[in-house]
């Protein structure tokens, strides 16, 4: 019998797996069997210790000592081969004949399970593979496919959750993530294209006007806009001071100009001179001095600052007889006027009242308040000050606007049509346009639509619709669903690839795998039929098979355990002319039996059902039809 040994008490301990490995040779030591040892080894020396014979390690470990088999009785729940697949890693398959293998195989195929099915007469693999159900033979193989097990296990994943929609992505090329402009960029414009530029007749054309000017010229443009803005925004409010509002209409259409800037002067000057004479001695008059009274004390002025003197008596020259009655008149403070400053008080008193009576006449015909003290003065002053301001960068704002393009249909008819053009232009200037917020989106629709290349996702449609509508929440659902594009795009491109591969070592299976997709992606499984010496001269890497099902058990020495290294579960078959017990020379079917292997024996009907065996570790199932 076969010595496990208690180096073998702890199957995962990899030094104690290679011993178990070496021993298994042993028993057989030709060329297919020191081949497998030695790639064996090092796969455990890697860090890597095949499953399945790991698994045969533990089982056989944890027998204590070897028993003879109980009367085989049928257990009471009924469970199918792949059910006792996916409990069991040991299975031995008594009285089962290439039929009931055929319908085993089957069963394991309809499962998606990748099997391995290996003898040492090739006339049993002949057999069973021709006893396969028709649905099945298109997935039988001589060889493993050329794909690496991680390959086709990506293949078999992508197959499974194909869909339509994936399907139809095939040669779809998508940007990479990161190209496309980002949805809060897109949203910020949308905002702006939709934003409406002031709401008087004619501001929409200050977008569309603005934007086709050089960059020099717009920004002359804007900055007397800034001035109308500044300007208007200087003048007393409509309900306070509806006069300015009036006066400013007036003045921008050239009514009233003379009038008007005669009044500018006026309120300036008798405003600079009260505020400087304020703390002076005051000049007043006893009575209403001759028309003449102005050139008089102008020549007297002159006079006296040029170094003459005020003689008295009969020396007297002729300007200071003319001047002698006015100066009786007046009085500068408490005195009679004496001195070049003294005289020049009274013209200024003189003048004040001239440009006094003309602020009346004037605000008279402009329909102004007349001022009623030096406050109300005051402000008279400022506010013509404010409104001769406004009505300048108006009168500038119009010419500008008329010549901003040729034959411009933009006008500026009256003030408030100004200030709403210069708010127009300032909200271009200082926060962008509809108009270029517009362009911008339709250069990138167009730049998405470019990239869409031969084969157009729909995705890019949505994207570029959306933008040319100023649809942001649309645009950021299709940069969503790009995303998601993306990954199907990527699978199904690297599906086909590896289809095509796998079509063209095994073109059949190929085929066949891609129809099963679409009606039963559950089903994506393989059968491999191979020589037990060539399987074990080159032994797959690790997870090329589920199942590796061994024909004819019975008759193989220990040696074929080896073959527990090729999948992580083993199916050994026992035919009814094979020995069923054991004896004095291990086989592998005797030491499945020690680890205490899953039984499951074929009825003549075709049924089949799990035999016990007593001692630890044995299972005790039932399982119905063979390959059910």
């Amino acid at each position: 019998m076969l010595d496990v040994g208690p180096a073998n008490q702890n199957g995962e301990d990899d030094a104690d797996l290679a011993v178990f490995v070496d021993r298994l040779a042993a028993a057989g030591p030709d060329h297919a069997t020191t081949s497998a040892q030695a790639q064996i080894r090092r796969t455990i020396a890697s860090g890597a210790p095949p499953p399945g014979l790991r698994r045969l390690a533990e089982a056989l470990a944890a027998s204590v000592a070897e028993l003879p088999p109980p009367p085989r009785r049928p257990a009471e729940d009924p469970r199918s081969i792949v059910s006792a697949m996916r409990d069991n890693t040991l299975v031995l398959l008594e009285d089962f004949d290439a039929a009931a293998v055929a319908r085993a195989v089957a069963a394991l195929l309809a499962d998606g399970r990748r099997i391995v099915v290996t003898a040492t007469d090739p006339a049993e693999l002949t057999a069973v593979r021709e006893a396969l159900p028709a649905d099945s033979v298109s997935r039988a193989l001589d060889a493993l496919p050329q794909l690496t097990p991680a390959e086709l296990r990506e293949l078999r994943r992508l197959l499974a959750t194909s869909t339509p929609e994936r399907r139809a992505r095939a040669g779809q090329e998508l940007p990479a993530d990161g190209m496309l402009p980002s949805p809060h960029e897109v949203a910020a414009l949308c905002a702006q294209a939709d934003d409406t530029v002031g709401t008087g007749e004619g501001t929409w054309m200050v977008p569309t006007l603005l934007s086709d000017l050089d960059p020099e010229r717009r920004s002359a443009v804007t900055s007397v806009a800034r001035c109308v803005n500044r300007s208007l925004g200087a003048l007393p409010a409509r309900w306070e001071h509806p006069w300015a509002w009036t006066l400013l209409s007036n003045l921008i259409y050239g009514h009233h100009r003379a009038i008007f800037d005669r009044m500018l002067e006026d309120t300036a000057q008798v405003v600079t001179v009260l505020d400087r004479t304020r703390h002076l001695p005051p000049v007043t008059l006893s009575g209403p001095p001759p028309p003449d009274a102005f050139e008089v004390l102008r020549r007297y002025r002159e006079h006296l600052e040029s170094g003459g003197r005020a003689r008295g008596g009969y020396f007297r020259n002729t300007v200071q007889r003319e001047v002698r009655p006015i100066l009786a008149l007046a009085r500068v403070g408490p005195r009679t006027p004496e001195t070049a400053d003294d005289v020049h008080r009274v013209i200024e008193h003189l003048e004040l009242g001239e440009r006094r009576n003309r602020i009346a006449a004037g605000c008279a015909e402009l329909g102004l308040p007349l001022p009623r003290g030096e406050g109300e003065l005051a402000e008279l002053a400022d506010g013509l000050v404010k409104v001769a301001a406004a009505a300048r960068s108006v009168g500038a704002l119009r010419h500008d606007v008329l010549f901003l393009a040729p034959n411009s249909p933009l006008s500026v008819p009256n003030v408030e049509s100004a200030e709403e053009i210069a708010g127009a232009i300032l909200e271009y200037a200082d926060h962008g346009s509809a108009i270029v917020a517009g362009r911008r989106l339709d250069a990138m629709a167009d730049d998405v639509a470019a990239r869409a290349g031969t084969v157009p996702a729909p995705e890019y449609e949505m994207a570029a619709a959306a933008l040319r509508q100023r649809d942001a929440a649309g645009y950021a659902a299709a940069v969503d669903a790009l995303a998601a594009a993306r990954r199907d795009v990527h699978d199904e491109n690297l599906q086909v690839g590896l289809l095509q591969r796998l079509g063209a070592d095994a073109p059949q299976l190929a085929d066949a795998w891609t129809t099963l997709a679409r009606t039963d992606p559950a089903a994506l499984g393989l059968v491999v039929f191979l020589p037990v010496e060539a399987l074990l001269t080159a032994v797959p890497p690790a997870d090329s098979a589920d199942v590796v099902l061994v024909l004819g058990a019975g008759g193989l020495g220990v040696e074929r355990l080896l073959l527990t290294a090729v999948a992580p579960r083993m199916f050994a078959v026992v035919a009814t002319d094979e020995p069923q017990g054991d004896t004095d020379t291990p086989t592998l079917a005797s030491v499945l039996r020690r680890a205490s292997a899953l039984v499951i024996r074929s009825g003549p009907t075709g049924g089949a059902r799990v035999v016990p065996l007593a001692g630890a570790g044995r299972k005790t199932a039932r399982v119905g039809q063979a390959g059910a």
